[in-house]
C-alpha cells in the first residue's frame, strides 16, 4: 500500500516526460539493422566476455560489462557476435537509461528547489533534443555517463535534506552511482567531484554542529563505495577474459603468462590483480596518448561545443533511390542549443544588473554552474581527439542553468502549482510558445535522428546548420 500512494503521488507531468521519453527513444529502435557509428567497437568488447580472449579498451570496463549483461539476459547466442552481424536488440539499455534521464532531470531540478513548472521546463530542454536521442539509441557509453552521473549528484541533493537512515541511504546511493560513472568512463569522476565538493562546503558550514564521528562516516562511504565499484568492475572484467586475445600485444611477458592459451601462459603467474590493474592503467594512458596527434574528420575542438558547430555523420543508408537520403546524424537541436546560450546571458544579465535577484536559488545556481565548468573545462587540456557527445553531460547542466534561469526570470519559480496553472496570461504564453517552438524544431530534424527518408530537396533545408563531417 505504501508503494501504491507514492506511485500515486507522482505529479502526472513526470509520468508524462517519462512515457514521452520512452517513446521518441525506443521508436524506430531496431533501425538501420546495420552497425551504426562505434557500435562495432562495444558490441565487440561486449562479445569479449561470452569468449574470455582479452582485450584492452580506453575506458573503463562497467559500460561494457552491462552491455554484455544485458545479452546474456535477452539470451542473445554467443554465435551472433562471432557472425559480426549487428545486434539492435542491444539497443534496449541505452534506449531505457536515455529515458530514464529525463524524469531524473526533473528530480535533480527539484533537489535543487525548483518549482514543478521549472522541472517539468526543464524535463522537456531534455526530451526535445536530437543530440540525446541519437545517442540514447545506440549501444553507445556516452547516455550511461549521463545518465549515473546526473543521477548520482540528484540522490545526493535527496540525502542533503534528509536525516538519519534516509540520509545514509541516500549517500549509499550517490555514491554507487557515482562509481558506476566513473567505471564507464574516466570523466565520470565528475560527479564524485561535485558531490564531494558540496559535502566540504556543508560540512565546513555545520562545523561544531555535526559529530565529528559522523562527518568521517559519510566521508568513508563517499570515497570508499565508488572506488569499490570501480575496482569492483575491473575484478569481474579479469575474471571474465582469462584467455589469451588481441589485447594482449599492448601487455607486458608477465600480463601475458597469466592468460590461457598464450605461449608463456604459466598456471602459477605470479602477477596480482593489482598488478594487472596498475599496468593496465598504464597501458590505457599510454594508448589516451598516442591519439594525440592522430586526425580524425569528426573531431571537434571543445570550444565549439556549445554550438554544436561539427555534426557527426553517424550513419548513411546504402542504396537509396529516387532521390532520397537516410542519415543520422549526431547534432543538438539548434533552437535549444542557441537558446541556452541566450538565456544564460539574459540570466547572467538580469542578475548583474539587479532585474531579478537570486533569491532561494542562489545555492542550486552555483551548484549547476559548478557542474557545468566540472564537466566542461577540463576538456581543453586533452589533446587527443574529442567529440561533440563529449560535452553532453555539460549540456545537461547548461539546460539546468537555462531552466532555474528562465524559471526566476519570468515567474515559473513563484509558485510550486502544476505547470498548467499560472498567475498570468504572461506567464503561460512564454512557457508554452517556447516549448512549442523547441519542439517543432525538434520535429523538423527528427528525420536526421531517426534516419527517416528525406529528398534531396528536404536534406539541403536543414543542412544549412553548420559543418557535417
Amino acid at each position: 500500500m505504501g508503494a501504491l500512494r507514492r506511485l500515486r503521488a507522482v505529479p502526472p507531468e513526470l509520468w508524462l516526460l517519462a512515457m514521452l521519453a520512452l517513446g521518441t527513444r525506443c521508436w524506430r529502435l531496431f533501425t538501420p539493422g546495420q552497425r551504426v557509428w562505434d557500435e562495432v567497437h562495444y558490441e565487440e568488447f561486449a562479445s569479449r566476455y561470452f569468449s574470455g580472449s582479452y582485450y584492452v579498451d580506453v575506458h573503463p570496463p562497467l559500460g561494457k560489462l552491462l552491455i554484455a549483461l544485458e545479452a546474456w539476459v535477452m539470451r542473445i547466442p554467443a554465435a551472433t557476435f562471432t557472425d559480426g552481424v549487428s545486434v539492435p536488440q542491444l539497443r534496449l539499455l541505452p534506449a531505457l537509461m536515455g529515458a530514464l534521464l529525463v524524469p531524473t532531470f526533473w528530480w535533480f531540478l527539484r533537489e535543487l528547489g525548483a518549482s514543478r513548472k521549472v522541472a517539468a521546463f526543464g524535463g522537456a530542454l531534455l526530451l526535445l533534443d536530437n543530440a540525446l536521442l541519437v545517442q540514447s539509441r545506440f549501444v553507445l557509453l556516452d547516455v550511461m555517463l549521463v545518465w549515473f552521473g546526473l543521477a548520482a549528484v540528484a540522490a545526493y541533493l535527496a540525502a542533503r535534506r534528509s536525516t538519519g537512515g534516509a540520509r545514509w541511504r541516500g549517500l549509499a546511493a550517490a555514491a554507487l552511482l557515482a562509481g558506476a560513472a566513473v567505471s564507464t568512463k574516466w570523466t565520470g569522476l565528475s560527479a564524485l567531484g561535485l558531490i564531494g565538493l558540496v559535502w566540504l562546503v556543508d560540512a565546513w558550514r555545520a562545523s561544531g554542529r555535526t559529530p565529528r564521528r559522523r562527518m568521517a562516516g559519510e566521508l568513508l562511504l563517499l570515497g570508499a563505495v565508488p572506488a569499490a565499484v570501480y575496482v569492483g568492475a575491473f575484478a569481474v572484467h579479469f575474471a571474465l577474459l582469462p584467455n589469451d586475445g588481441i589485447g594482449v600485444r599492448l601487455m607486458s611477458p608477465a600480463f601475458a603468462a597469466t592468460l590461457r592459451g598464450n605461449l608463456a601462459y604459466r598456471a602459477d603467474a605470479p602477477l596480482s590483480f593489482a598488478g594487472k590493474l596498475a599496468e593496465l592503467h598504464g597501458v590505457v594512458l599510454s594508448a589516451n596518448q598516442r591519439f594525440t596527434h592522430v586526425a580524425q574528420p569528426a573531431a571537434s575542438p571543445w570550444y565549439t561545443w556549445p554550438i554544436a558547430k561539427h555534426r557527426i555523420q553517424y550513419w548513411q543508408g546504402v542504396g537509396d533511390v529516387g532521390g532520397e537520403s537516410r542519415r543520422i546524424e549526431l547534432m543538438g537541436n539548434p533552437v535549444l542549443w542557441y537558446g541556452i546560450l541566450v538565456a544564460l546571458a539574459l540570466g547572467a544579465a538580469a542578475l548583474a544588473l539587479r532585474r531579478v535577484s537570486a533569491g532561494p536559488l542562489r545555492g542550486a545556481l552555483l551548484i549547476a554552474g559548478v557542474g557545468y565548468v566540472m564537466n566542461f573545462a577540463p576538456f581543453a587540456l586533452i589533446t587527443r581527439p574529442m567529440y561533440l557527445y563529449h560535452y553532453l553531460l555539460a549540456f545537461v547542466y547548461s539546460a539546468a542553468l537555462a531552466a532555474l534561469l528562465l524559471g526566476r526570470m519570468a515567474g515559473w519559480q513563484d509558485d510550486d502549482g502544476p505547470p498548467w496553472r499560472f498567475r498570468s496570461p504572461r506567464a503561460r504564453a512564454l512557457y508554452v510558445g517556447l516549448l512549442a517552438v523547441l519542439a517543432a524544431s525538434f520535429a523538423y530534424f527528427a528525420p536526421l535522428s531517426y534516419g527517416t527518408a528525406l529528398s534531396a530537396g528536404q536534406l539541403a533545408q536543414r543542412d544549412w546548420v553548420l559543418e557535417r563531417h
